[in-house]
């Protein structure tokens, strides 16, 4: 029995829908897909203006009318024609699943204080972003039972398309540590690689050797060049989710999770938060180094949204964790229209696809009809270059089937294909190559999956010291990162008042999961 339907009447209506999908997508449902559906392979726009597909919606009137929320982060305000896109987005869905949307975007900065403040009062919103290690925090929101359990009963009904296109061996690292899912990846890359973003510009002006750059320490000559010549321009820009540029090619780590182990080691034994902290002590030398030299912006450690500071354009460098095959692009925007080069200064490496996670809130009145909505966002091509770019002639022009051009100060500019659905659907900016999510599917299936995929602790037995440990880590590990403070006497300090917050039990606890983790999977 599907969970939180609001009576039988109901229920037969959405089965009734169900059917009429699950005859219209023929053998769509095959978990079996090794990719994602390229931009060609998805529903794509009707011939009717307005976008309806009548076929649907015989099935679609049949259901109660419903509205839905559904909030999420964005670099900046998308534009003025925020609602006129929301408007049209609405007369598309209600004639497919018979609900409106009520979209609420929300900046960086303030999207996890407003998630929390609705959780807190209990508000009915249905859909938000989540992220396993980042806003939205998957396992820790899991754990005070803020979101919804998303069962294969759901998924099978109400998004077998959306499920189709994720590659079986991916799903295991949407699986909580209970392992439920609570759900819905955001299938983009799921091999990254950290990089340093670099204007090109600068990077041409001074001959920069990019093959050169192998690690942050490689990047130090041109920061004094840019220091000593550009004035201005911030040669490094940080700020608090910057979280630095340390690479330890030994270690593996698990994306968003606190467990890493080195390469070579075939016992994968976990290393401690403070082994990792006294490996990183020269790296934080470093960086005070350079925020003493005036290389790194001084507001780093309180600058809680990098992208505020790129989008003026006078940030010569600066970190991307998801450098990906046409990617250049997005970053451009952010950085004041400015063309960037990447300069790779880690392996590339699988992270999961719980980067990016739509999930449903466990107080949403209609479920069911949230899934619907998540299912589209992640299929429907027209609706998802809909709610990423706008209205076409409007907001951008259709250069062909597979490319478009953004019209500049058109009223709506998002630039945030990866929040709101599958991108492999995203229609081609200028500049990207044609085979921009050809090669990003390919790096995704060719990526070795390490043994720590899928791993997600719980927090249920050491709740309190996780607590205090977050508010200790808060304390110190901006300062540091960013070279705002000495570490030679700031980092003995950290450490002890992690020892005196519970780091070892924390760990100890964490180890047990995660060794049983491990035998579980031999």
């Amino acid at each position: 029995m599907i969970k939180h339907t609001k009576s039988t009447a109901v229920l037969l209506c959405v089965l009734l829908l169900c059917m009429s999908v699950l005859a219209a997508c023929g053998n769509s449902n095959n978990n079996g897909n090794n990719g994602a559906a390229p931009a060609g392979n998805a529903t794509t726009e009707p011939a009717a203006t307005n976008g309806t597909d009548p076929a649907a919606t015989p099935a679609a009137t049949e259901l109660p009318e419903v509205k839905l929320t559904f909030i999420y982060p964005v670099a900046a305000d998308p534009g003025k024609d925020q609602q006129l896109v929301n408007d049209e987005i609405n007369k598309y869905i209600k004639d497919k699943i018979n609900a409106t949307v009520e979209l609420k975007p929300l900046t960086f900065d303030e999207y996890e204080p407003k998630l929390n403040a609705m959780l807190a009062a209990q508000e009915d919103f249905d859909i938000a972003f989540s992220s396993k290690g980042w806003l939205g925090n998957y396992q820790p929101y899991i754990d005070r039972g803020a979101y919804l359990e998303i069962t294969d009963e759901m998924i099978s009904s109400y998004a077998p398309e959306a499920r189709a296109n994720i590659p079986d061996k991916f799903w295991p690292d949407m699986k909580a540590a209970d392992g439920k899912v609570y759900g819905f990846p955001i299938y983009q890359i799921a091999a990254k690689q950290k990089s340093l973003v670099i204007q090109k510009r600068f990077a041409d002006k001074y001959n920069l050797d990019l093959a050169s750059i192998q690690s942050y320490k490689d990047i130090e000559p041109f920061l004094k060049t840019l220091k000593d010549n550009e004035k201005g321009i911030i040669p490094l820009g940080l700020a608090q989710n910057s979280n630095g540029i340390y690479i330890d090619r030994t270690e593996v780590g698990a994306d968003g999770s606190s467990v890493f182990y080195k390469k070579d080691d075939p016992e994968m034994k976990f290393i401690s938060k403070i082994t990792q902290l006294e490996n990183k002590k020269e790296y934080f030398q470093t960086m005070n180094a350079w925020y003493k030299a005036g290389y790194i912006n001084q507001d780093a450690p309180v600058l809680q949204n990098i992208n505020d500071l790129k989008s003026k354009g006078n940030v010569a460098v600066a970190i991307e964790f998801t450098s990906k095959p046409g990617g250049e692009i997005g970053e451009k925007a952010i950085n004041g229209g400015n063309d960037v080069v990447y300069a790779p200064i880690s392996d590339s490496y699988f992270t999961g696809i719980a980067s990016a996670i739509q999930v449903i809130n466990k107080n949403s009145k209609n479920p069911e009809r949230a899934l619907m909505l998540i299912n589209l966002l992640n299929t429907d091509q027209y609706l998802y270059n809909l709610i990423c770019n706008g209205i076409e002639g409007t907001h951008y022009t259709k250069v062909d089937e597979q490319n478009i051009a953004p019209i500049e100060n058109s009223g709506y500019a998002p630039n945030g294909d990866w929040v709101f659905g599958n991108q492999f659907n995203a229609y081609l900016k200028p500049g990207q190559a044609a085979d921009t999510w050809e090669k990003t599917i390919e790096l995704n299936n060719n990526a070795i999956v390490p043994a720590s995929n899928g791993f997600q602790y719980s927090e249920d037995k050491i709740k309190a010291e996780a607590a205090n440990i977050n508010a200790v880590k808060n304390e110190f590990e901006a300062a540091l990162e960013t070279g705002a403070v000495d570490p030679d006497k700031v980092l003995p300090d950290y450490i002890a008042k992690l020892k005196a917050s519970g780091i070892e039990k924390v760990e100890a606890e964490i180890t047990a999961q995660w060794t049983e983790f491990l035998k579980n999977k031999q």
